[in-house]
């Protein structure tokens, strides 16, 4: 994760999630400074001496998804707010899970959907669109943001690009 977040392309995504897409919807305890706590979570990620590997940070993604992520894109719809960046985050999940990296080689995707994931990705023949579809009809995963239309539309369209532009 520390390499990762050496990319300032990728801390700059990630702050303006935070800052304009979670944090919004959060109850702020009196006192707590979301900012501070924000710039404390950058620095710990860029910590060398803590060795979290991307791997470990997707791994049970399907058992993550609802509570991390998704809980925050139904607040940002209810509020008729951006999840834009949330979008871009569950697609980068999906890209991930089928299987296979920009190289075009295997991923050991570590989750209990795992062989579900590989036979979304048969059906779809390797379409983005058709994977990314595959993905947002798991109901024990996206539950009623499955039939959400500007749901599908953004997490798909970033899906589509993640397989053809890369990250």
């Amino acid at each position: 994760i520390y390499q990762v977040v050496a990319d300032s392309v990728f801390v700059a995504y990630m702050r303006r999630m935070m800052q304009r897409e979670v944090a919004p919807s959060l109850t702020v305890p009196q006192g707590v400074d979301l900012r501070a706590y924000q710039d404390a979570l950058v620095q710990r990620f860029r910590n060398p001496a803590l060795p979290h590997r991307t791997q470990q940070i997707a791994m049970d993604g399907s058992q993550k998804l609802p509570q991390r992520l998704l809980g925050t894109v139904r607040d940002r719809i209810a509020a008729g707010a951006s999840f834009r960046h949330l979008a871009l985050a569950i697609a980068g999940w999906i890209r991930y899970a089928s299987g296979t990296d920009e190289r075009g080689r295997p991923i050991a995707v570590s989750d209990p959907l795992a062989p579900t994931f590989a036979q979304i990705v048969l059906n779809a023949g390797n379409d983005p669109a058709r994977i990314a579809s595959g993905f947002l009809d798991l109901a024990s995963v996206f539950g009623d943001l499955a039939t959400h239309t500007a749901f599908r539309s953004a997490v798909t369209g970033n899906v589509v690009a993640l397989f053809r532009e890369g990250v």
